[in-house]
């Protein structure tokens, strides 16, 4: 088939569904899209009482025109879809109840000790100032020395009855 014989082939059918669509509108028949009158059925008569029927005015009987064919559409036709499920919230971490209160850090520095008979005095700083202490002795109000075992002097903090230890130097 050559180039010529083609396009005459397409144009006659071009032209036969122009002519084809032409026919169809004339001869349609505008009797099929109108609404056809409803016949209504006598009222039942009830015991000798007759209502009389509402009448309506003639605007309120016509009904409203039907709405375009390109009308806005109401709903999203095409709405954004995804198969992504977000995944459930973490649970909430377990309880851990606070740590118990722990006492300070030493306060003191051991300087020396000194032995006279069966007492021994300790000597110690806190910061810049000196102090002597015996064993038994409470110190700043919290901390008491403890008997020595050893080579560490013992501190109780009073407060939290917790017992921290001073290495000495001796």
């Amino acid at each position: 088939m050559n180039n010529a014989r083609r396009r005459v082939l397409i144009f006659s059918a071009l032209a036969a569904v122009l002519a084809w669509s032409g026919w169809l509108a004339l001869n349609e028949s505008p009797d099929e899209e109108v609404a056809k009158p409803v016949k209504t059925l006598a009222p039942h008569k009830q015991s000798g009482v007759r209502k009389a029927a509402p009448t309506l005015p003639a605007k309120q009987l016509v009904q409203p025109a039907a709405a375009p064919r390109m009308a806005v559409p109401r709903s999203d036709l095409f709405p954004k879809q995804t198969w992504y499920i977000p995944p459930p919230p973490p649970p909430p971490p377990p309880y851990v109840p606070p740590p118990p209160p722990q006492a300070p850090a030493l306060p003191f520095s051991y300087m020396g000790r000194w032995q006279e008979g069966d007492t021994i005095t300790y000597y110690l700083t806190r910061g810049a100032v000196p102090i002597s202490a015996r064993v038994g002795q409470v110190l700043d109000g919290a901390w008491r020395l403890e008997p020595v075992a050893g080579t560490n002097l013992n501190f109780t903090y009073l407060p939290l009855n917790q017992v921290r230890s001073l290495r000495m130097g001796d």
